[in-house]
């Protein structure tokens, strides 16, 4: 308990073997809890368990005035009765995340979780207005199924979606012919504003 804190330090047993880790989350943890001003601390019982908790201190803070931006955001509504938008997403809790975020805009939405099916679907389907592109899909990855669908359809707005936030990652989707990029989790306000810009 002396050293759990410190930077790469673990206590040796099989646990550590088998689990692994740097020893770095711990040290992470008190130095943001530090960095608030606040402590944390550890209770343990051998063959019981440990319990961590930390404590920091809490000032009120009173918002006068809503920032103008967000009422924008928050008020402005979205009408693409009209649209068809093509989501290619393997993962089916973000589908189905983006499908609730776009329901009151009312588009047409189609999806698929294959990077090979996505291209057969947007070089065939002349009625999509807008791609959402997931990177990491089985098959055939996104950037791939992007420049293979703008040979065919260069016009057709291709929004890229990755869970990394590199920088270079960005570099990559625009390489392979994406209009847009946007880094996961994303938000509603962001998406849609982001797609008005091809829809609108």
């Amino acid at each position: 308990m002396n050293i759990i804190f410190n930077r790469f330090r673990q206590i040796e047993d099989s646990h550590t073997r088998e689990f692994g880790g740097t020893g770095l989350g711990l040290s992470i943890s008190k130095k943001l809890v530090e960095l608030l001003e606040g402590d944390i601390r550890v209770e343990s019982e051998i063959d019981k368990g440990s319990t961590f908790s930390f404590f920091i201190p809490f000032t009120e803070v009173k918002i006068t005035e809503e920032p103008s931006e967000i009422k924008t955001t928050q008020q402005k509504e979205y009408n693409w009765k009209n649209k068809t938008i093509f989501i290619a997403e393997d993962n089916l809790s973000s589908f189905y995340l983006l499908k609730n975020y776009l329901e009151k805009t009312k588009a047409k939405i189609i999806h698929t979780k294959s990077g090979k099916e996505a291209v057969e679907i947007c070089t065939t389907n002349k009625n999509i207005d807008l791609v959402l592109m997931d990177i990491q899909l089985p098959e055939m990855n996104g950037y791939d199924a992007t420049r293979l669908i703008k040979e065919y359809r260069k016009d057709l707005p291709i929004i890229a979606q990755t869970a990394y936030a590199m920088a270079e990652d960005a570099v990559k989707s625009y390489s392979a012919g994406c209009d847009d990029y946007l880094a996961k989790p994303v938000s509603k306000d962001k998406l849609l504003l982001v797609m008005s810009k091809y829809l609108d």
